[in-house]
């Protein structure tokens, strides 16, 4: 493929997978002018306002960054082979028409990680653009099915799987500091959930060593013996040292987003962690159990693997380094995930 110029906007602050993509075509050879639709220097952690909460609450998102704005402005300064959008939910429809009027040639690309059937994610602004974009990609294979995305208007959807950045996600070496600071038997890294919580407190409760990295987790409420609450999320190198260092990396799913697969499911058997998922058809087409990954379906069952599997330290070596050989050879990195996506969205028609 011959290289492209791209228009990318998105939330691109640190530890983001939107970041990670930016450098990954950037390193591909393409040329990528970025549009951050966060404010400059924003973080995860910045707790929202009281009104921005109210506007996604109602579906109607505000543009602190004036994205739609920079869009347009940039569209008409320079011609793009793609505009590539990722979570933009206060992008207007109105503003990818004009894109069309200024650069009739340039595709409209979505990238969806989030379930968009969920109104939480469907904003009032990005349900009217639906049917304006050229190529809709999506982590989630439901919502490719006829009775969903399509039904809205979407057109040309593509499934693909989640991705890692072989430059972030690969297998560390640990100081005797960080060995210290970060082993644990069992390690969870993601933001509260009140599910989670709940499979991690009946660990605890039952003898398992747990380690917790994320937001919102002062919102759990344990009992007695809880999970180790470390109060403080970890991204790029320090995430993949917390999943160097643990015996056991589990893989939770968010039930309100109809997770299949996470991001966590590959980047986790990428940086070499061993990681103990929940289970569905969808992860287990992926991995072999049991060879690369270990599954469970109940909080019963995740106790149960953790016992067997803390004390089988050699054997559990091995289903680490075959899940890292697996997201190798099956091709889940960015640039290799991206590479399919750029393919099959510049071999679409334009209307």
């Amino acid at each position: 493929m011959k290289p492209l110029r791209i228009l990318l906007a998105g939330e691109i602050v640190p530890g983001s997978r939107t970041l990670q993509r930016i450098r990954a075509l950037r390193e591909m050879g393409h040329e990528v002018a970025a549009i951050e639709t966060n404010m400059p220097g924003a973080t995860y952690e910045d707790r929202p306002s009281f009104g921005e909460r109210l506007r996604y609450k109602l579906r109607i998102p505000g543009d602190p960054n004036r994205a739609n704005e920079a869009l347009i402005a940039n569209a008409g300064q320079q011609r793009f082979d793609l505009v590539w959008l990722e979570r933009c939910v206060a992008v207007r429809a109105g503003t990818l028409r004009r894109i069309k009027e200024l650069a009739p040639a340039t595709r409209l690309v979505w990238y969806a990680e989030d379930d968009m059937m969920n109104p939480r994610h469907l904003s009032r602004w990005t349900r009217r653009a639906l049917p304006l974009f050229d190529f809709w990609v999506t982590t989630k294979s439901m919502n490719a099915k006829q009775d969903e995305m399509p039904r809205l208007g979407v057109r040309n959807i593509l499934f693909v799987n989640n991705s890692f950045d072989p430059d972030l996600h690969r297998p560390v070496t640990l100081s005797a500091d960080e060995a210290r600071r970060f082993a644990c038997d069992v390690s969870f890294v993601g933001t509260f959930a009140a599910a989670r919580a709940a499979s991690m407190a009946h660990l605890a409760a039952n003898g398992i060593s747990v380690s917790i990295w994320g937001n919102g987790w002062d919102r759990a409420a344990f009992g007695a013996v809880a999970p180790k609450i470390m109060g403080y999320p970890v991204y790029d190198d320090e995430y993949a040292k917390v999943v160097t260092a643990s015996k056991i990396n589990l893989g939770f799913l968010r039930k309100e987003n109809r997770d299949l697969q996470t991001c966590r499911s590959m980047e986790l058997p990428a940086i070499g962690g061993f990681m103990m998922h929940e289970r569905n058809s969808e992860i287990c087409g992926l991995f072999e159990e049991g060879k690369e990954a270990v599954f469970f379906g109940d909080d019963n069952e995740l106790l149960d693997n953790c016992r067997n599997w803390l004390a089988a330290g050699p054997e559990r070596d091995m289903v680490a380094a075959a899940g890292r050989r697996r997201v190798a050879a099956d091709g889940h990195s960015h640039a290799e995930r991206l590479q399919q996506i750029l393919e099959a969205a510049m071999d679409v028609s334009l209307r």
